[in-house]
């Protein structure tokens, strides 16, 4: 009996033991590279026999995610632990079969346990790769969040000092580059990761600026960015954090960042308007509560008549201002912050039905987004609130100052058409705020009319400038065969489908209906490009064709990679084609058989098999 009674005692020493070999990180840290899906990693488990991660995924409802088979842990030695499975280990927790669709639920909300090899139970941090690819699933530095490692800043970044207070430059005109440098912390080769910039147009361009651009591999980046006055831009990285900061053409802005587990990647600014560039990374965390969109529509909704939403509106849009004024930042960002504000006020005030319609609440209470049927509901609040031609009138408190067209709000609202002394205030914002408008519109009346108005001279140039740059650029292209920029302005639209296929008699056609600016064209473009690399020498022509839309610099440079005939058509032309072919999108395709007769048409591209298939029986 007593041997029976140490033998069990061994037993359950024996047990205990292994039940202590076992490591679990509760809420472990982790970035999570940004893929369309909104994982969250609510807990890992080092077990002797395996590793296990629980997952919370998010992603569109009815549609689906997967994981490779391929996919492993990797740990900071190099060394490689694959996944085993994705069967779950409670009833919250979903099922996953390697390497097929898992369909999401109709929440749209899903747990899941992704099972590995055993990594080691003393490891400290681990990254999950279902692969290197631009789309696959990255979890990177995943460590326990209360094992959290104090980071050790570069010597050059130690004890970074601001200055007690910065203000907004006037503007001026003076056109150069602005030179953003950025150091990231904590960053791997295989991460791939790039910088962007954004949320703008430069004077001068009538392309909105919207560039990535990636790291080396030692976490380091230098770009330069031509500009002619400063400018608010959003700045950032793909899945971590995007706020506003300020940059000047010829003037230096140098960034420290972290990999951020917190979304909050910015450690550190220097150079141009430091201080109040950290301030506005601060701001879009600690003043979230008066930026937001969801808050406005929460506090006006109840509003029972017009009076009480303007009421409404006024009270916020002051209490926004005095939050911002208390706050210790420079007098720069708080200019820049109250700027917002006086945009979001007229944008509510102006136009309510369009800016209070897309708002919703689920089941759940909270507030979300949704454009599905905008026109109906609109309609529905058309009266909630409409102000009279009198106090339609509005007079600017901050966004008509010397330094407001640093502003991303100057540019987003229209400053003019609500004050009818603004321009006598301040005609230079008059003036440089018609530059856009100038580089867009192609009514030389129009054009004319504004030009012989403008007051400002450095205005004037800049104009006469970009003209200068469009005509050398048309002289260009006159000169390829392959390009037809403005050879057709004449034909009339009803005409013009006709005249470009009357060009390739006894051959086969595609035609490709887009824009530079269009993210699907680009794509299609690029997933075809194989494809018509083995059809070279065949009976087919690749047709390109688009309008006015498309910024003449931008096309120039983008078409110089795309291997076919490109027509730059009037804007009348080009919406006929599309009536034509009763597309309201783009881009859109049409194939045409040797005898010239239309055998395919599809709004959207239709994947690479399909063009193919298509493009196959035409040639037969």
């Amino acid at each position: 009996m007593k041997k029976t009674i140490i033998t069990i005692l061994l037993a359950l020493v024996a047990v205990a033991g292994q039940a202590q070999k076992q490591v679990v990180w509760e809420k472990p840290s982790a970035f999570i590279r940004n893929t369309g899906t909104e994982f969250k990693i609510t807990k890992v488990e080092l077990k002797q026999t395996e590793t296990v991660l629980h997952v919370s995924a998010k992603f569109y409802p009815g549609d689906w995610i997967r994981f490779d088979k391929k996919s492993f842990l990797q740990t900071p030695d190099g060394k490689k632990y694959t996944i085993t499975g994705g069967a779950k280990t409670n009833e919250k927790e979903s099922d996953l079969l390697l390497d097929s669709l898992f369909w999401m639920p109709e929440s749209g909300k899903a747990d899941l346990a992704l099972h590995f090899n055993p990594v080691p139970l003393d490891t400290k941090e681990m990254d999950f790769m279902e692969g290197y690819g631009e789309g696959d699933f990255q979890f990177w530095g995943i460590y326990d969040s209360k094992n959290k490692q104090k980071m050790v800043l570069p010597d050059e970044w130690q004890n970074v000092k601001y200055a007690k207070d910065e203000t907004l430059p006037e503007t001026k005109i003076n056109k150069g580059a602005a030179t953003i440098k950025v150091k990231m912390l904590g960053y791997k080769p295989t991460m791939k990761l790039s910088f962007l910039v954004g949320g703008f147009t430069p004077l001068g361009s009538r392309e909105h600026f919207h560039k990535e651009f990636p790291f080396a591999d030692d976490g380091t980046l230098k770009i330069e960015i031509p500009l002619w006055i400063a400018r608010e831009v959003t700045a950032g990285v793909p899945g971590m954090s995007f706020p506003q900061i300020l940059i000047a053409p010829g003037q230096e802005t140098s960034i420290l960042m972290k990999i951020s587990t917190d979304n909050r990647p910015f450690l550190a600014f220097k150079g141009y308007l430091a201080k109040t560039n950290m301030d506005l990374v601060n701001a879009y965390d600690n003043l979230e509560e008066y930026m937001s969109g969801e808050n406005i529509y929460l506090k006006v909704k109840d509003c029972k008549t017009p009076e009480e939403r303007l009421q409404c509106l006024t009270d916020i849009f002051n209490e926004r201002v005095k939050a911002f004024r208390k706050t210790k930042y420079t007098t720069a960002a708080k200019d820049l912050l109250c700027m917002n504000a006086e945009k979001d006020f007229v944008r509510w005030t102006r136009d309510f039905s369009f800016t209070f319609s897309p708002y919703r609440i689920d089941e759940n209470g909270e507030v979300y987004e949704s454009y599905e049927n905008l026109e109906e509901k609109m309609r529905e609040n058309a009266d909630l609130l409409q102000l009279s031609a009198e106090k339609y009138a509005y007079t600017w408190k901050y966004l008509n100052e010397p330094s407001s067209p640093c502003s991303a709000a100057f540019w987003e609202t229209m400053v003019i058409n609500f004050d009818k002394n603004a321009k006598k205030k301040n005609a230079f914002n008059a003036d440089i705020r018609q530059i856009p408008f100038l580089l867009s519109t192609n009514d030389e009346y129009i054009v004319n009319k504004i030009f012989k108005e403008m007051a400002s001279e450095e205005c004037k140039n800049i104009f006469l400038e970009y003209q200068a740059e469009q005509q050398r650029i048309a002289q260009q292209l006159a000169s390829q065969e392959s390009i037809f920029f403005k050879k057709y302005d004449e034909v009339a639209p009803e005409n013009i489908l006709q005249t470009i296929l009357d060009k390739y008699k006894g051959k086969a056609v595609l035609i490709d209906i887009w824009a530079t600016w269009c993210g699907p064209c680009r794509m299609g473009h690029k997933a075809m490009k194989p494809m018509k690399e083995q059809m070279k020498g065949q009976n087919i022509k690749f047709v390109y064709i688009t309008s006015p839309s498309s910024p003449l610099s931008t096309w120039q440079e983008m078409i110089k990679d795309i291997d076919g005939d490109h027509y730059f058509l009037t804007q009348e032309q080009y919406d006929y084609l599309l009536d034509h072919y009763k597309s309201d999108g783009i881009p859109t395709y049409a194939i045409y058989n040797t005898k010239g007769e239309e055998t395919f048409k599809q709004i959207g591209f239709p994947g690479l098999d399909e063009i193919k298939e298509e493009i196959e029986k035409v040639l037969k």
